[in-house]
């Protein structure tokens, strides 16, 4: 049973994302704006953000145990590889497929729009460590 198949799933799209990604679309350029697509039991987020001098395209999918299960954020744009970049040039965020106890997502705090500011602060970090060889904030423990 997929996220858009359940009454919870439901009530929490309704209720807190889909509103989120609204207010963070206003007045947004079209470009920059988040586009939302139906991915199975779940729901694909597709943008792009320019954190410094770059623009990159991304895909945020919320997968059908989401909000349990964090988000997974993918850069489109062809990356340097970086030791904070995984497999499929997914970005390390919450320390994908940790344990609920380990990993730094909290279902009861965050939205996926909050998954995309982190995005962009990732990527932010990235542009610095491609220019100056080190990661700006501390590994994720």
């Amino acid at each position: 049973m997929g996220l858009l198949d359940t009454e919870p799933g439901k009530r929490r799209l309704l209720a807190v994302e889909v509103p989120a990604i609204e207010r963070y679309n206003t007045g947004r350029d079209p470009d920059f704006r988040i586009a939302v697509t139906r991915a199975g039991g779940g729901l694909v987020l597709s943008y792009c953000l320019k954190p410094c001098h770059n623009v990159f395209r991304l895909e945020t999918r919320l997968l059908s145990s989401y909000p349990i299960v964090p988000p997974e954020t993918r850069v489109l744009t062809p990356l340097k590889h970086c030791p904070h970049l995984l497999e499929g040039q997914t970005m390390c965020l919450w320390r994908q497929g940790s344990t609920r106890a380990t990993s730094r997502w909290d279902a009861s705090q965050f939205t996926c729009v909050f998954a995309i500011v982190a995005a962009w602060r990732w990527l932010l970090c990235y542009e610095l460590w491609h220019e100056t060889g080190e990661w700006p904030l501390p590994e994720a423990k």
